[in-house]
């Protein structure tokens, strides 16, 4: 599995990524807000990339994950 994840530090910062391991163990001091698993290694990259590069694509997923996100 593959898999584009939402993390927040204690300091507030937000953190799109990429990874091949299960988000739940991810970098330390960061909490996993959200994350999204996909079988095909390039749909999770494009997944992360838009959601990097493109403000709607974020934005709309703001809008869903917003209370997560506090």
């Amino acid at each position: 599995m593959f898999y584009v994840s939402i993390l927040k530090n204690s300091n507030g910062k937000i953190e799109i990524e990429y990874s091949e391991t299960n988000p739940e163990y991810s970098k330390e001091d960061w909490e996993v807000v959200y994350y999204e698993s996909y079988k095909n290694q390039k749909e999770a990259v494009h997944r992360r990339d838009s959601l990097k590069l493109y403000g709607k694509a974020w934005a709309q997923l703001k809008r869903r994950i917003k209370k997560s996100l506090k």
